[in-house]
């Protein structure tokens, strides 16, 4: 599995959020010139983790973003469904294009797949915004 740019940014920017939360909205810009990130590519992101209840906005001349929820309750899995990364990857789809390659459906195979994606969910749903701060020195 890889982790796609959006998963990436995403997490960069509300890590970063989240280190600078103080009680005042953080604009978009101004996460983005201090870590280097896309400015219109994060305003779509952010806009996703918005309508996903994760970040809220504030509007005016002072406006910007804050977290819609404490860091301990936001999770990676949280980020990258707001962002549209497919984590629940079907490996084994009733396709009629691979339908030639496959020995049946359910095959032998199909359990271990559902086994392997419950696991990544489960994963990626254990590690928390505040952890990743911490843990893995997002600064």
């Amino acid at each position: 599995m890889q982790i796609s740019t959006k998963t990436e940014y995403a997490v960069r920017a509300i890590s970063e959020l989240a280190i600078k939360a103080t009680g005042e909205p953080v604009s978009v810009s101004e996460l983005c010139k201090d870590k280097n990130l896309p400015l219109k590519y994060i305003e779509q992101l952010f806009s996703k983790l918005k309508k996903n209840g994760l970040i809220k906005s504030v509007h005016g001349s002072k406006g910007g973003y804050l977290l819609n929820k404490e860091i301990s309750a936001i999770s990676m899995k949280d980020i990258m469904e707001a962002v549209d990364e497919n984590i629940s990857t079907k490996f084994c789809v009733d396709d009629a294009a691979r339908i030639d390659y496959c020995s049946g459906f359910p095959c032998g195979f199909s359990q271990l797949w559902d086994e392997i994606k419950a696991h990544l969910e489960n994963y990626f749903d254990s590690i928390k915004l505040d952890a990743i701060i911490s843990k893995f020195g997002v600064q």
